[in-house]
């Protein structure tokens, strides 16, 4: 389980899961539409997030606003909560 208060984990958490969603992901300074996120995938990666994080931890908003992985990582540490999974 990634630490919602750790950004290292949270980053890392990210990174498997946007690799998981079929993205270029070469690190948390990757951004999600550069690295290929659609619409489509941003939708994914929410719900994989409410699951892990928590329903406020990330909003479409704050994605479409930083789509930096460092930049979504740190919106999820102040938002998000932490659940087992």
């Amino acid at each position: 389980m990634s630490n919602r208060n750790d950004i290292k984990d949270v980053q890392a958490w990210l990174v498997d899961a946007c690799g998981a969603l079929g993205l270029r992901i070469e690190s948390a300074d990757s951004d999600f539409f550069e690295a290929g996120g659609t619409s489509i995938t941003a939708v994914k990666l929410l719900s994989r997030v409410e699951g892990h994080f928590g329903e406020d931890a990330l909003t479409p908003e704050a994605l479409f606003e930083q789509s930096r992985l460092s930049d979504i990582a740190s919106h999820i540490v102040k938002h998000g909560e932490t659940r087992a999974s």
